[in-house]
């Protein structure tokens, strides 16, 4: 994809297409944002652009040798990064070390993609600190990341920040719509995905989430829940944050529907399939609900057990749905 295709980031492409209008490419940048909103895609056709030798203006001619090497995965001034299981180990920053050695063959430059940074382990971190402080000529070092702030300060310091944000529905529905999705779905599945393409791609290839169906399963079943049947629940958790979050999401996003439903504000509801029938709560006791939400996913940043996080909840659901 070229990049003055890519929709929805107008700040972060603006900024790169200047860059290379400008010819001013820095060594490094950052590409930090949620996931699913076209970090790696901008950061491929940028990188492609940089490594194009015939640019058009600010994309890739798509013809070239450079090109056609760059898009059958076989570019030999493209290193790419990804993580190795769970984490980005120290062994592959060194043998990124012993590539940067050698010299491109054609091309002026040379591109270095780093995806999910922040999966960095600290002696890969502080490995690839000593590349950037001491960057090698004509190397360009992109750095991409959910969470730019999981970095070392240092590393932060020696990155040009590209900020991306979450998509306009309108994006993501003409998205789903050019993939051929049918058209009574896509109002849902965009504002399911709450401005995330890959969360809207997987949605339609997937069906409905299962955070999404445990969250309702919940809400219809908490006043009657004992602890015995929490604790018994929690067991699917203790090792699952990220499952977790993503049910905590959809606890918030169900409970701001019900406060919208009791001020009959239906238009705005996000879950416009649900049947609300089991769900007869006062505003008073939803919006405790939600304070309680909002405080376990603020404690799911931290390192505490995720299954006592969970338990927490449940337990607070419990007694704020019946208060």
């Amino acid at each position: 994809m070229k990049l003055s295709q890519i929709r929805g980031q107008e700040r972060a492409i603006e900024q790169l297409q200047k860059a290379l209008l400008q010819q001013r490419i820095v060594h490094a940048y950052l590409f930090s944002g949620p996931p699913g909103v076209g970090k790696m895609r901008t950061a491929r056709a940028f990188a492609q652009s940089i490594l194009c030798l015939n640019i058009e203006g600010v994309d890739a001619c798509q013809v070239c040798s450079s090109c056609l090497q760059f898009v059958s995965s076989n570019h030999a001034a493209f290193y790419d990064i990804e993580p190795d299981g769970t984490t980005i180990k120290i062994e592959q920053i060194r043998k990124l070390q012993k590539w940067l050695r050698y010299r491109p063959y054609v091309g002026q430059y040379r591109v270095v993609l780093l995806q999910k940074a922040e999966l960095m382990q600290e002696p890969a971190a502080n490995a690839l600190l000593k590349v950037l402080e001491e960057p090698p000529n004509s190397t360009i070092f992109i750095l991409v990341s959910n969470r730019g702030h999981g970095l070392l300060p240092t590393i932060l310091s020696r990155c040009m920040p590209v900020y991306f944000n979450l998509l306009p529905d309108l994006v993501i529905a003409d998205y789903l719509q050019e993939k051929g999705i049918t058209n009574e779905k896509i109002p849902l599945f965009t504002l399911l995905a709450r401005g995330c393409l890959l969360q809207a791609m997987e949605l339609a290839e997937g069906g409905l989430p299962e955070g999404r169906e445990k969250a309702i399963y919940i809400l219809e079943r908490i006043t009657q829940m004992s602890e015995r049947d929490i604790f018994a629940m929690a067991d699917e958790w203790d090792k699952n944050k990220e499952g977790l979050t993503e049910l905590f999401d959809y606890l918030a996003l169900l409970l701001r529907d019900l406060l919208l439903l009791r001020e009959g504000l239906t238009h705005m509801l996000i879950n416009q399939d649900q049947n609300w029938g089991n769900m007869a709560y006062q505003s008073n006791q939803l919006l405790l609900a939600m304070d309680h939400v909002l405080e376990g996913r603020r404690n799911l940043e931290s390192n505490a057990s995720a299954k006592l996080i969970f338990e927490d909840l449940m337990i607070k659901l419990g007694k704020a749905m019946k208060s």
